[in-house]
């Protein structure tokens, strides 16, 4: 039992103790654009994000520019299948609010040896996710006007093969890779999920809970649920995708984030009992919108690469299904204990919190 409650403090702690922690938090993008025998890189680094890895000013002066070029130089570079290093040179930098929160914007020309660009290379970058182990870079591969997400480096992951010609199963995987670090990034979708099962095993009387299902049941509730959510947020995902239909991103944070606090709400009392699927079919679907607007952010024409986008969902699935093995189980058990209820209460209570804390971030943002 003391494992489980050191792991809701652990997870209250990462939501409330930077906006990075969230799934509204903007994460580094690398855009690599091949073209003859140069590759140029087009980087856009959070600016609150930046500011906090390196402790640098951010003011524009030429003091701030110069120590932001060499962070860059040290945090980022390609290499040729020898491991041999490319020239490179900070063509542009600037901090600059373009679209949302401030960011560095730079651009990045490396220049290979005659040939190597259009042969697998490795790019290397440490810039904040070396500092900020929850923070992530999107890379993006343009060839030719093409445009496709070739995976993300965070922490644990600091360098990549790119393929510049890549076989279409290598575009798969990337996509699957893709999806997969962008849900087990997101903490709010795995909160709401987890908030809903948590009232899975109850039976309510009246406004209260007042009993528990059988197992069966229970695992039956479960597997509803969880189908539900997943099949709300792929049909957004896929429609989106397909339509080209957008929403501004802001209101749509606002929604998981309320959510959220929805669902903790009714782990503790109930506001929805025996309606659990049908809501999570229902704000799947407006998490299926906060997945699209990644893949419409990167500007990776996943909607017109079905193989691709199925892909990406396909990811998303896998680190789902990973944490319903690691929670189903105990709550199980827990389920049968006299004092399930207050776990249930504190794991709903923690969850809510985190959720009215991404209101109070992200309500502004819609706002402004």
């Amino acid at each position: 039992m003391r494992t489980i409650w050191r792991l809701l403090v652990v997870w209250l702690a990462l939501a409330l103790a930077q906006p990075a922690f969230a799934h509204l938090t903007p994460n580094s993008e690398i855009t690599l654009e091949v073209e003859g025998d140069a590759v140029t890189a087009d980087v856009i680094i959070p600016l609150s994000e930046y500011a906090y890895a390196t402790g640098n000013a951010t003011s524009g002066d030429p003091a701030s520019i110069r120590a932001a070029r060499a962070y860059l130089n040290r945090h980022f570079s390609l290499a040729g299948e020898g491991g041999q290093t490319w020239p490179r040179q900070v063509e542009t930098l600037r901090f600059a609010q373009v679209q949302g929160p401030p960011d560095l914007l730079a651009t990045v020309r490396f220049t290979p040896p005659s040939g190597a660009a259009d042969k697998p290379f490795t790019l290397r970058w440490s810039a904040v996710i070396q500092e900020v182990p929850d923070h992530f870079a999107l890379v993006v591969l343009s060839v030719g006007g093409d445009k496709r997400v070739v995976g993300a480096l965070r922490h644990d992951q600091q360098e990549m093969i790119v393929e510049p010609a890549p076989s279409a199963t290598g575009a798969f995987v990337d996509a699957i890779r893709l999806g997969a670090a962008h849900i087990a990034e997101g903490y709010d979708h795995l909160l709401f999920l987890l908030a809903l099962l948590l009232a899975a095993p109850m039976v309510a009387r009246g406004h209260r809970w007042a009993g528990i299902r059988t197992m069966r049941d229970t695992f039956a509730r479960l597997t509803r649920i969880t189908l539900g959510f997943t099949l709300g947020h792929s049909v957004t995902l896929v429609l989106a995708g397909l339509t080209a239909i957008t929403l501004p991103s802001a209101p749509v944070e606002v929604a998981i984030a309320f959510s959220v606090v929805l669902t903790a709400v009714h782990a503790i009392r109930p506001l929805f009992a025996g309606r659990e699927a049908l809501v999570s079919v229902g704000f799947g679907l407006i998490h299926g919108l906060a997945f699209a607007t990644l893949v419409a952010e990167a500007d990776a024409q996943l909607a017109h690469n079905l193989p691709t986008l199925l892909g990406f969902n396909v990811g998303i699935e896998l680190v789902q299904l990973a944490v319903l093995v690691v929670a189903v189980p105990p709550l199980l058990l827990l389920a049968r204990r006299p004092n399930f209820t207050l776990y249930r209460t504190a794991a709903g209570a923690a969850i809510a919190v985190c959720g009215g804390w991404w209101l109070v971030q992200r309500i502004p943002l819609a706002l402004a």
